[in-house]
């Protein structure tokens, strides 16, 4: 058995190889025949091509596809997540475990995309949602095979096909699954470049991608910069931001399950989930409570302020980012490089801080958790809706008083808002509702399915059809 184990990885590791060196299974690079190309015009235009056919497919066709995309991946989540890992140095091979599961198999299909019917004397009334045509994807280091399988499973559904373009901190992982994911459609349907891409991925070639007159429409997940662009690109944009979601506690909460919760969350992946608790803001009767929970579940607390300070200069740069050297890193790591003694294993460092600390303004994206403590519930929630920036995008709450709950839900505003939980339920994952790899905030459309990448067309008959009424 291990002899078979062995054959299995190195045969997986020289696939990887051989897509960092231009071939694979299904064609070289440079024919396009796996979706990756030299350029980005030949590459979209190879996408235009598919597009051309696929939006003539039967919804049985996109079935098949979907289809093949989820048997094809099941074998190789694992050694993908130990890939992604490896490639990115970011968070945990067990987090990315259940990621890559929540993106396969919690990602609808065509099923969503159910048409609506109106009838009357006025006739008939139909609304179904159509493709765009060629759809501009551009997905981060942090999730990288995820959002590939992700967005390819909601935009193929939509009948769309994709040019993704790669982050180059995930350059290779990315490939791969671009490549494989085609060598599974062509398998099963005779389809070919449903989803391309290039061999080696760029922000030149993201702002071509923007500009090409065959690109229909964009979905960005990055920095400011990236979806402001994607924004005033002219093309329909779909925007996934920055976040910097806070925990707010109160002083009704279980407070064994919010510390639970907490340190669950913020550690998974090392916290580089952009839905991941930033910050906790807590009512003063139970912050000492919490703190003491929080320890009990693995979190370490750093009081000494030379510590702090030594913590912020190491992992946040003078132009207010943070330091991608610690990114999604262990807090062990983080502890040791800081020189800070600690005994086990921590999972988070935790440490007291005030709504204006660095830790609390920066969405750090490593187990970095500062805790605030305010005096009355008004307060919490006040301060809540200010360190998470007006991002809109996720926020959790840990209380037993419905009214704060509700009054919570409604002054955060955010695209996810998670009550006694953890914030990562609000992705999908632990089968929570769909999968949400693309979370859309600057652009209002929150947690993306297939309608999110499809036209709402409406038809209309005057002349028919309804069996309820007939208008002479």
């Amino acid at each position: 058995m291990d002899n078979l184990e062995d054959k299995i990885r190195s045969i997986l590791s020289e696939e990887l190889q051989n897509a960092t060196n231009g071939s694979s299974s299904n064609g070289s690079a440079d024919s396009g025949e796996n979706g990756i190309f030299d350029n980005v015009d030949d590459a979209i235009a190879a996408a235009k091509v598919a597009e051309d056919s696929y939006i003539d497919a039967s919804i049985e066709t996109r079935n098949k596809v979907i289809d093949a995309i989820k048997t094809g991946f099941k074998p190789y989540i694992e050694w993908m997540a130990k890939q992604i890992k490896e490639e990115t140095g970011m968070g945990t091979v067990e987090a990315k475990i259940a990621k890559l599961n929540n993106a396969l198999y919690n990602t609808p299909g065509p099923e969503i995309l159910q048409p609506e019917a109106e009838t009357g004397d006025g006739g008939l009334i139909m609304y179904e949602y159509a493709p765009y045509g060629v759809i501009g994807a551009v997905g981060p280091s942090t999730n990288p095979s995820e959002t590939v399988i992700a967005n390819g499973i909601m935009m193929l559904a939509g009948g769309n096909t994709v040019y993704f373009g790669a982050h180059p901190g995930a350059k290779n992982i990315t490939r791969w699954t671009i490549e494989k994911l085609n060598e599974f459609v062509y398998q099963a349907t005779g389809l070919k470049n449903l989803v391309t891409g290039i061999k080696e991925p760029s922000i030149e070639a993201v702002q071509t991608m923007m500009k090409h007159p065959d690109i229909a429409a964009l979905s960005v997940t990055g920095g400011p910069a990236v979806v402001h662009q994607a924004m005033t690109s002219g093309k329909k944009a779909i925007g996934a931001g920055a976040g910097n979601p806070p925990a707010i506690v109160d002083a009704t909460a279980d407070i064994d399950l919010a510390a639970h919760n907490i340190v669950d969350s913020a550690s998974f992946d090392n916290d580089i989930l952009c839905t991941a608790e930033k910050e906790v803001v807590v009512e003063k009767p139970v912050k000492d409570e919490l703190i003491q929970k929080m320890e009990e579940e693995g979190a370490f607390m750093v009081s000494n302020k030379a510590d702090i300070d030594r913590m912020i200069d190491m992992t946040i740069n003078k132009n207010g980012t943070p330091n991608r050297k610690f990114v999604g890193k262990d807090a062990t790591f983080i502890l040791d490089e800081a020189h800070i003694s600690y005994t086990g294993k921590p999972k988070i460092i935790i440490l007291e801080a005030d709504k204006d600390h660095p830790f609390t303004l920066t969405e750090m994206l490593m187990p970095i958790i500062p805790v605030v403590c305010e005096p009355d519930f008004d307060s919490v929630l006040k301060t809540a809706v200010y360190v998470e920036g007006g991002n809109h995008h996720t926020a959790s709450i840990h209380s037993n008083n419905l009214v704060q709950i509700n009054k919570a839900a409604h002054r955060m505003n955010t695209s996810i808002f998670v009550v006694n939980g953890p914030t990562y339920s609000g992705t999908g994952v632990g089968f929570t509702g769909a999968s949400a790899l693309t979370i859309a905030t600057p652009t209002g459309e929150g947690t993306t399915t297939a309608k999110s990448f499809t036209r709402r067309r409406r038809l209309n008959s005057p002349q028919g059809f309804s069996l309820k009424t007939w208008n002479n």
